[in-house]
């Protein structure tokens, strides 16, 4: 029973989920950055540097909108507000963080082929990650839930068991 609990805790889900797709963007979009170029070790490195970071924005913005919401599973009755508030969260992170590191901190670069917003002078594919995966992230986390949540909650009063009727 400890183990369904365990299941059922949605930052845990998230945090996993966010990882592993956020880890495969910083990977692929790799070509848009000047750090294409670098040794293996230093890549490495900046992709979990990077990851670790978008982690820790998807946390952010799951407990912001989970404040604003009153309820840590906002996303199993999912709302336009909510979703719209919790992907939002990280593109302006996201295009402040791209804006400061490359113009001001000087931290990372973009490549030539690095597509830009122009206005901001931010790359478009951290943006992008940020528009995509959450959408993404959201959706199987609330799967994942919704499934366990059945599997191991046990039946009311007066209801069948599964399998008997």
């Amino acid at each position: 029973m400890k183990r369904a609990r365990v299941l059922q805790i949605p930052e845990l889900s998230l945090c996993f989920l966010a990882f592993f797709l956020h880890f495969f963007w910083e990977v692929v979009h790799t070509y848009f950055y000047t750090l294409k170029g670098s040794a293996f070790n230093t890549m490495l490195y900046g992709w979990l540097h990077c990851t670790w970071g978008d982690v820790m924005i998807t946390i952010g913005s799951f407990w912001l909108v989970s404040l604003m919401s009153r309820t840590r599973r906002w996303f199993l009755r999912l709302s336009k507000v909510n979703l719209i508030g919790f992907i939002a969260v990280g593109v302006f992170y996201t295009s402040f963080s791209e804006w400061v590191n490359v113009h001001i901190f000087r931290s990372w670069g973009y490549s030539e082929a690095m597509p830009m917003i122009p206005w901001i002078k931010v790359g478009l594919t951290p943006v992008l990650q940020w528009m995509v995966i959450p959408l993404v992230m959201i959706l199987l986390v609330r799967h994942h839930l919704l499934l366990h949540s059945r599997r191991y909650d046990p039946p009311s009063k007066g209801a069948p068991l599964k399998g008997k009727s």
